[in-house]
């Protein structure tokens, strides 16, 4: 017997689990309980924040650009919750913009944000959810007109989207609204100079920024020009100006050397159709002025100035970077025509310099003989020199050499120095006095040469300086100097002949 009734317990105890196993079964398949919580309810799982939810989209890269029909599209992940009734179904969808002045008087957005006017935008007014990968989800897909952007330029734009309904599913009201926003520029920027980093002041050096067609005779410019944003790539084209108006007002406030002048009209070409196109991703162009080299000739010494604007277009232009003032240095192109000539070969040229007070070191300038004797020295360790002033072009490079003779020295300096300032009396060349002054060759009895007789090419003989070649940064007038000095500068002295600077 009671076998009998441990058999029936175990018998009714396994049917009572079969009832609750099919119970809960039946509950997750037909999804009975899906009204009961947020289960079975669609919404954006982006909108965890009610209301107040944001989206922005750039951030996260989360965007796809559609150049035919120029939009930039922004995917919105929709859900249904549960797991019964999988077949696909409509929700419907609108744009509400209500809560974008409360998000940004909150400080949510920011305070220069703008809702989207329906022409700057297409949303389709249903979505359909599917079963996919394990869930009900389908996508919103407002598409942002990219050609209707300007009128936001340099602003946030956003846009309120709605779950209205979803047919006979509910909707969960606390998680069917968010707001999507972006910086207007980040998208279609304005079109820029991207040199110009001063405003209306912006000042842009050339440097060897250029090309040279030897068939046309121009030296020519390229000058970026560029567009912000990642949509609206296709070629296109902005217009660009000449403006020389600002070149005077820079020179006198001194933005720009004092030796600038314009480019004349009619020594350039340049056409102001500049062609845009995506490299890299930004949009961007070049414009190029064409500068006749056989016109240039009369800037050699000057700085030579071009003002451009960027006055038109497809696109919003920058106001505080669409002006920009370019300037070169006309000897920089002329150096690589200009013939090698001889800069001190005049023997006349040499202009005397007394460094020293007294006369105990001399120069003495022989125009017919074309010599320079440096004698004197007295033990005063006083110094005399002479020098010419030359022309050189920037980016070249320039040898110099003479000829010395000597029968031997004491204590003694012999030097050769290039300067940007003029040389004059009672003021010693050398850098303590101009920065940029340079000694490149030389004699000197304590660093072992001049102390025996000589006679030679000074770049061989000598034995201090950094040598014989220099290459300049920029053209302009240099003076170039010859001095000497010391203790006893020889029975014969120190003659300079056959003078040499090409």
């Amino acid at each position: 017997m009671r076998n009998k009734i441990f058999i029936g317990s175990t018998a009714a105890a396994l049917l009572s689990w079969s009832l609750v196993f099919f119970s809960c079964r039946r509950d997750v398949l037909t999804g009975t309980v899906v009204h009961e919580t947020t289960k079975g309810l669609v919404y954006f799982p982006d909108a965890k924040n009610g209301d107040s939810s944001l989206v922005a989209p750039l951030g996260t890269k989360n965007y796809s650009i559609d150049t035919t029909a120029n939009t930039i599209n922004f995917p919105i992940s929709l859900f249904r919750g549960g797991f019964s009734d999988l077949s696909s179904f409509a929700v419907n969808i609108s744009a509400d913009n209500s809560s974008i002045p409360g998000l940004i008087q909150a400080g949510l957005l920011p305070q220069n944000t703008i809702a989207l006017d329906p022409d700057s935008y297409i949303l389709s007014a249903t979505d359909t959810l599917s079963y996919t990968d394990g869930i009900m989800k389908g996508v919103v897909m407002p598409k942002i007109k990219v050609a209707n952007l300007g009128k936001y330029s340099g602003k946030y734009a956003a846009l309120g989207i709605t779950t209205k309904s979803a047919g006979k599913f509910d909707v969960n009201t606390s998680m069917n609204r968010l707001v999507i926003y972006f910086p207007v520029d980040s998208l279609v920027g304005p079109v820029y100079f991207p040199g110009a980093t001063g405003g209306a002041a912006s000042v842009v050096s050339l440097g060897d920024s250029y090309t040279i067609d030897s068939v046309a005779g121009t030296v020519n410019y390229p000058i970026p020009v560029k567009r912000g944003g990642i949509a609206d790539l296709a070629t296109s084209s902005v217009n660009v100006t000449v403006d020389n108006s600002s070149i005077a007002g820079l020179i006198s406030g001194g933005g720009l050397p004092s030796n600038t002048v314009a480019l004349a009209s009619s020594d350039y070409t340049f056409d102001g159709n500049v062609a845009m196109s995506s490299q890299n991703g930004t949009l961007q162009g070049s414009a190029i002025p064409k500068i006749s080299i056989a016109k240039l000739s009369q800037y050699a010494g000057k700085v030579v100035a071009l003002g451009l604007t960027i006055s038109g277009g497809p696109f919003t232009i920058d106001p505080n970077r669409n002006k920009i003032v370019v300037y070169f240095n006309a000897d920089d192109i002329l150096a690589i025509f200009a013939p090698r000539v001889n800069l001190i070969a005049d023997i006349t040229q040499w202009v005397p310099v007394k460094i020293s007070s007294s006369n105990n070191v001399t120069a003495t300038i022989d125009t017919q003989n074309g010599t320079i004797l440096f004698s004197g020295g007295n033990g005063s360790y006083d110094q005399t020199g002479v020098y010419q002033q030359v022309h050189l072009y920037g980016h070249r490079q320039y040898k110099v050499d003479l000829h010395v003779t000597g029968s031997g020295a004491t204590n003694v300096w012999f030097e050769v120095w290039l300067s940007q300032k003029k040389p004059q009396d009672g003021q010693d060349v050398a850098t303590g006095w101009d920065p940029t002054a340079v000694q490149l060759l030389g004699l000197n009895t304590w660093t072992g040469c001049g102390v025996a007789p000589f006679d030679g090419q000074l770049a061989t003989i000598g034995c201090t300086g950094k040598g014989s070649t220099i290459t300049v940064p920029t053209g302009g007038t240099y003076y170039l100097t010859i001095k000497s000095g010391g203790n006893n500068l020889g029975a014969t002295g120190i003659t300079a002949s056959g003078f040499s600077f090409q």
